[in-house]
Formats: C-alpha cells, structure tokens, sequence
C-alpha cells in the first residue's frame, strides 16, 4: 500500500534499494504492520481460549472449567473479565503505537 511515487523520488535522488526499503517503504507501510499486529494479538487470545479445549492449560483451561465445573458462573465471569481486560490493553497499546508511527515528523 506503498505509494508508488514515492519510491520512484527516492530512487531518483539516489536511493539504493535497502534504502528506499528502510526509508521509504517500510515507514509508509507502518499503520498497516501496526494493524496486523493488532489483530495477531487478538488471534492469539482467541487461540489462548482454543487451546484451553485440549489441555494447553492458562485461561483457556479455565474457561473450560467454567463451562462444566459447579462454580461456573462465577469462575466464568473471571475469566471472562481477564479475557477482556487482556483485549482491551493490548488493543489500546498497539493503537497507541500506531497514532505515534503516523505523527509527523518535527522538523
């Protein structure tokens, strides 16, 4: 998603390809790698659920045992909180992190 025009007036002013790599695609690319990441994080508190359904233990094994065990409900809105808070940090970190790639640059 790398503005064209942009790598050609690098490699117009001399720019080598690790250059125009390093310096100009990679910073315009930022708030989409930024993205990802964010929803990598999300995948893998998804998953973190998942593999509590075959044994992987954490919040996932405890989720489960809300689900089947007597004290469900209430062992099920912990986890359910953790889950959400967890989310919820990590999602306003990655924003965060985003807002600051796509502030200009004091010159």
């Amino acid at each position: 998603q790398v503005n064209p025009e942009s790598v050609e007036a690098a490699t117009t002013f001399g720019a080598s390809q690790r250059q125009v790599l390093w310096g100009v695609r990679i910073p315009l690319a930022m708030p989409s790698i930024i993205l990802a990441v964010n929803q990598m994080v999300m995948m893998v508190l998804a998953m973190a659920i998942i593999a509590g359904m075959v044994g992987g233990g954490g919040l996932g094994y405890r989720s489960i045992e809300a689900l089947t065990g007597a004290n469900g409900a209430g062992l099920g809105i912990e986890v359910g909180l953790a889950v959400v808070i967890m989310a919820t940090i990590l999602d306003r970190l990655t924003q965060s992190a985003a807002r600051r790639m796509q502030a200009p640059a004091a010159h």
